[in-house]
């Protein structure tokens, strides 16, 4: 249950391991083929922890819970929370919340922040933010036959919708449907479903561009900004749509030149008001700008991968973003006791 690195703490001067960070699942991890768990809902920042910092890993999911080893949160400086998908590990977060509640140390992400940001939660949390469109929202929770459609004329959502299962990412969705008839077929059965105002948020153009800025401790960075043909954008359509179009690589180069992106300044300070409201140590956005300059929200939260490799060289210049970020982070994590080096290191999946 808890992996523990082979250092010394006393020769660094400490009389406790400065760092617990903290994994875990609702359901089953599936193991990997090299070893370890794999788990959704978890933060992929663990890889920018400095090389230069010991740790301990604990893992809350089910089917470590009776392990006899769990450490006692009181001998750590900062416990990093990566359980980061309040849809997928809500019992998780729950009990990191109990065991953190005598604690006195420094939470990064506490848990009870991380369960206010479902997508419907946050959409009412930035609904007002200057220079920024945040779509209607509408949570559904096993809708009887006609009870989406009900649901939607009580709300006075407009048509078309994008219908998802709730703890879905990374694009995945139902569909975007058109009329109540095809709103009531896509939700059909039980579970919990998102249903999102689309907002056409094309370029003059006629492509549709997606940014991902990140903030670590209050620190903006720009990890991304791909251009699609279609407003569903993926990872892949950087490959698919820019690999043989040299503008725009140069129209993303161009952006990543400042950390924190080279937007117009409505555009940052949009931003910032989004950073004050969110209430995480760390997260990320996802956002489009349509023709009048406006930032449309897609969504913001602590889930969202940040290291995500590009095949193509290419796009190595996507890797500058890792050096700001590496430092923000190690600057939010211990802030008096880190060298701020842009060391990263692998933590392992599992306990």
């Amino acid at each position: 249950m808890v992996s523990r690195r082979a250092y010394d703490f006393s020769a660094i001067g400490v009389r406790r391991a400065p760092l617990l960070v903290v994994i875990g699942s609702d359901a089953e991890a599936g193991e990997r083929g090299r070893g370890g768990f794999r788990m959704a809902g978890n933060s992929d920042i663990h890889q920018l922890i400095p090389k230069t910092v010991p740790f301990d890993q604990l893992n809350l999911g089910r089917q470590f819970l009776k392990a006899h080893d769990r450490p006692d949160p009181e001998r750590y400086d900062c416990v990093l929370n990566l359980v980061t998908d309040p849809d997928q590990h809500p019992r998780t977060l729950e009990r990191l919340r109990k065991l953190l509640r005598p604690y006195h140390g420094r939470v990064i992400n506490r848990p009870e922040a991380v369960l206010r940001t479902s997508r419907d939660q946050v959409a009412r949390r930035l609904a007002g933010i200057d220079g920024l469109r945040v779509p209607r929202v509408l949570r559904l929770r096993n809708p009887r036959p006609g009870g989406a459609s009900a649901a939607v004329a009580r709300a006075g959502l407009p048509f078309p919708l994008i219908a998802r299962l709730a703890g879905t990412h990374t694009g995945q969705i139902i569909g975007l449907v058109e009329g109540a008839g095809p709103l009531d077929a896509a939700c059909a059965g039980p579970g919990e479903f998102i249903l999102t105002e689309f907002v056409d948020f094309a370029s003059e153009d006629g492509l549709y561009r997606k940014y991902r800025l990140w903030s670590f401790g209050g620190r903006a960075i720009l990890k991304q900004a791909i251009v699609s043909d279609r407003w569903n954008i993926h990872n892949s359509d950087r490959a698919r749509v820019m690999r043989d179009r040299p503008d725009l690589i140069a129209e993303e180069q161009r952006l990543l030149e400042r950390p924190e992106g080279a937007f117009p300044e409505p555009i940052h300070a949009m931003f910032r008001q989004v950073q004050q409201r969110m209430g995480l140590d760390f997260f990320g956005m996802d956002f489009g700008i349509d023709k009048s300059g406006q930032a449309v929200l897609f969504e913001a939260n602590a889930t969202m991968s940040f290291l995500v490799a590009a095949a193509d060289p290419r796009f190595d210049y996507l890797d500058q973003a890792v050096g700001p970020a590496s430092d923000a982070f190690a600057r939010m994590l211990l802030p008096d006791r880190l060298a701020t080096s842009p060391a990263v290191v692998q933590l392992p999946q599992g306990g």
